[in-house]
């Protein structure tokens, strides 16, 4: 039978988040997180260890893996801490790529991507395009990359070279489902 929902598998909550203050997220960010994706529950369980870890005082709603399983640790009516000054508008979706450089998304990936996109445009009436800020302001509700934030999304790099079109159909054909 085809699965329309997230199989999440790790649940294990971060104390990094706070109050979303009356805003409702308009934005997906999608990132990347260097762990080894071994099979297995492994690297979501580190992860999610990493969370809770004091030093760390980051977090992110979800992580998916190279098996196209899930961690939740911020429920989506909170804030997670992953983007800087997107948090309060944004839902963060981590997935796990290796540290040595080579690039390892597979199609599990992107499905179970593409499930937590279409469940939280469900949810959250975001829809399942590419979206766009300017400065802080959000310009056009969707889907972006962490590096699509800039400066004030923490001026970071990641996912890397993704196909955001494959997840996007993916989350639309889920969306359909729900």
């Amino acid at each position: 039978m085809a699965r329309y929902q997230p199989a999440i598998k790790v649940e294990r909550h971060s104390p990094f988040y706070s109050s979303r203050q009356g805003a409702h997220p308009t934005l997906i960010v999608i990132h990347a997180t260097v762990s080894h994706n071994r099979r297995g529950l492994s690297d979501l369980t580190a992860i999610a260890n990493w969370f809770r870890n004091p030093k760390a005082r980051v977090s992110a709603h979800v992580c998916v893996d190279a098996e196209g399983q899930s961690a939740r640790f911020v429920y989506s009516q909170r804030k997670a801490w992953h983007c800087a000054a997107f948090n309060r508008m944004s839902c963060g979706i981590e997935q796990i790529l290796p540290g040595h450089g080579g690039l390892e998304i597979t199609q599990e990936m992107y499905q179970e991507t593409g499930r937590w996109v279409a469940r939280w445009s469900k949810m959250w009436h975001i829809p399942i395009r590419i979206g766009a800020v300017s400065g802080s302001r959000v310009v056009r509700a969707g889907v972006v990359r962490h590096s699509d934030l800039g400066v004030l999304g923490g001026n970071h790099s990641d996912p890397g070279p993704y196909d955001m079109a494959a997840m996007l159909r993916y989350a639309k054909f889920y969306r359909s489902k729900l």
